[in-house]
């Protein structure tokens, strides 16, 4: 094998990065576990339309299946979506949130994607908590 092939490349390195901004968005939601309905959490703590992160209140593994509904600030339109976690944040590090579970949407009505991405379009990210990586 070629010795620069082994290195990641400009589109792997990109492919690895969040593919849409998350929007700074506090709202209240239901998460639950779709095996057993167990409570999660319901707080959103940011959302993109691709995923969200929630301050959870109970343990989830990564790659554990969710159920999630929520709402969006000055929007009564309910968004239902399956997600899976994606990421858990244990909230030792100073600038974590507190515990909470980085959602990954598997299934989600093109037509909630699409009102979302419009919807948040103007909606300031989270703010920054640690130096960024390149």
């Amino acid at each position: 094998m070629d010795a620069h092939r082994s290195q990641p490349t400009m589109t792997t390195r990109f492919s690895r990065r969040r593919r849409v901004l998350r929007r700074s968005v506090r709202s209240r939601c239901q998460a639950v576990t779709a095996d057993s309905f167990r409570l999660l959490g319901e707080r959103v703590l940011d959302v993109s339309p691709f995923g969200l992160l929630l301050a959870a209140d109970a343990g989830a593994t990564p790659g554990e299946e969710v159920l999630v509904s929520f709402r969006i600030p000055g929007c009564r339109r309910v968004f239902d979506a399956e997600a899976k976690v994606a990421r858990v944040i244990e909230g030792w590090r100073p600038h974590d949130p507190g515990y909470a579970l980085g959602l990954q949407f598997t299934e989600i009505a093109l037509e909630d994607r699409l009102f979302l991405t419009q919807r948040l379009r103007g909606t300031p990210p989270p703010v920054p908590q640690r130096a960024l990586r390149f």
